[in-house]
């Protein structure tokens, strides 16, 4: 089974809970934005992860800079080539 490390410790990422703040982040900025790509990299530019004693925070913190990433180096791609490149089939928010 592949596990991601976190670069600030060796403790394993649960890949559960990533993908679900990762699909979390995008719909919630989905609803947040005009709903392109530009939209959605400006609304997760504001989002912030809690402070110290946030539950499962290394997950939270990858899961928002890999969508921030993503939506930074290809804010020309349509939403749905996005999506899938993230990982993601459909978001709630998107109909």
């Amino acid at each position: 089974m592949l596990k991601l490390c976190s670069r600030m410790s060796h403790t394993p990422l649960d890949l559960k809970r990533y993908r679900a703040f990762l699909r979390a982040y995008l719909e919630e900025a989905l609803v947040h934005s005009d709903g392109t790509v530009r939209g959605i990299s400006a609304y997760l530019e504001s989002v912030r992860v809690g402070g110290r004693f946030v539950r499962f925070r290394q997950e939270r913190q990858r899961a928002l800079a890999d969508a921030r990433r993503a939506c930074d180096e290809h804010p020309h791609w349509p939403l749905e080539v996005l999506l899938a490149y993230l990982g993601i089939d459909r978001l709630a928010g998107k109909e």
